[in-house]
Parts: structure tokens; C-alpha cells; sequence
């Protein structure tokens, strides 16, 4: 378990950039001081503004729920654990075009079938600052294999 001590939130610039791309049922992982009405705001960290606590490795959430996943990882998360939480926000996140991931983070992550759609570089309200990457991936062209695993019933 990761905690993140979030004393932080989401400038009015940030929120309107998550909030504009955001569809559907969304998720808000690893929210911090930041809540969005429209979505489910989960932090493994009980002083921040969650509606769930829940380790962002480890989401008691069933496979293939969430239209849109929104998250800002703890900075300079470990290389290490990468691995696990790209996999834990590809299990969660519906197979289905039009699908969203939308991150803030210094890295870019890979996930399998989704599209990196847009990649703004934001550095905040100061200089000589460490920058973040606004990144949204978009899922447009689900494989053969996502398809036949949501319709095995009908063929």
C-alpha cells in the first residue's frame, strides 16, 4: 500500500481539462483533495476527498466498469509498480470504443488497444518546477479478442 498524503488539488485549469474529455461512468483514482461530482473519487488515503478508500493497486471493483478513468499518481511512482497499476486501470476500464484513460503523471504508460489521443505538457504556476504530462488515450478499435470475450454468448 501506497500512501500518497494528499495535500494537494486540481486547479480550475486542471479540472476543466479533465472534466471536458471525461464520458460515461468515470472513476477518479488517487483523487486527493480533488472531487468531481460526476465521478467515483477513490484515494487510499482517508483525509482526502474519496468517496471509497481503496489501494489503486488492489480496486474492489469487478473487471470492464468504467467508461473513463481519471488519475493522478503519486509522483515519481516506482518503476516497479507501474507494471501493477497500468494493469489494475486496464482491468477496470470498459473494452469498448470511445473508452477513456486520462493521467497526470511523469511518465507515459502503455496500455494494450488504447490510442495516446492527446499529450500536453503542463508545468503549473511556477517555473523551475517538475512538469506532468496531461495524457488521454482513447480506446477506438477494440481487438478481435476484446470483442469475441463480450460477445462469446451471441456467436
Amino acid at each position: 500500500m501506497i500512501s500518497t498524503h494528499p495535500k494537494w488539488t486540481f486547479n480550475i485549469e486542471l479540472k476543466k481539462w479533465f472534466s471536458k474529455r471525461t464520458r460515461g461512468k468515470t472513476l477518479h483514482l488517487c483523487c486527493g483533495h480533488t472531487h468531481f461530482d460526476f465521478a467515483v473519487n477513490v484515494d487510499i488515503d482517508l483525509n482526502a476527498s474519496l468517496d471509497l478508500r481503496a489501494d489503486m493497486f488492489n480496486l474492489p471493483f469487478r473487471n470492464d466498469v468504467f467508461d473513463t478513468i481519471i488519475c493522478d499518481p503519486p509522483y515519481r511512482l516506482a518503476i516497479h509498480k507501474r507494471t501493477s497499476w497500468t494493469r489494475e486501470i486496464y482491468r477496470v476500464i470498459k473494452k469498448q470504443k470511445g473508452s477513456r484513460i486520462l493521467l497526470k503523471t511523469d511518465f507515459i504508460p502503455y496500455f494494450p488497444d488504447f490510442t495516446l489521443k492527446e499529450l500536453v505538457i503542463y508545468q503549473g504556476a511556477r517555473y523551475w518546477t517538475p512538469i506532468s504530462l496531461l495524457l488521454h488515450y482513447e480506446l477506438n478499435n477494440p481487438t478481435l479478442l476484446n470483442y469475441i470475450h463480450k460477445n462469446k454468448e451471441a456467436l
